[in-house]
């Protein structure tokens, strides 16, 4: 059975689950973030702030999440697998 929002899109998870959400009709990709446009997936924890820093600059500002980094004391490696 496809998991509806990921059915046929290009996505990530943790290596964990990559192999079930391959079966279920998802793309994945080995990359820590993946920017499908309106679908944007994390592969792990650290993944998940790399992702909500790729969204703050993407739709707020590079100056924003730059100064995000600092507020979280994270720098991002920005490597965003995107179309």
């Amino acid at each position: 059975m496809a998991v509806p929002a990921v059915a046929r899109a290009a996505c990530t998870t943790h290596n964990g689950a990559k192999a079930e959400l391959t079966a279920r009709g998802g793309l994945v990709k080995n990359a820590r973030v993946v920017d499908d446009g309106d679908l944007v997936t994390a592969a792990g924890i650290t993944s998940g702030l790399e992702l909500a820093l790729h969204l703050v600059r993407r739709e707020v500002s590079a100056d924003v999440a730059t100064r995000a980094e600092g507020v979280l004391e994270y720098e991002a490696r920005r490597t965003v697998w995107t179309p």
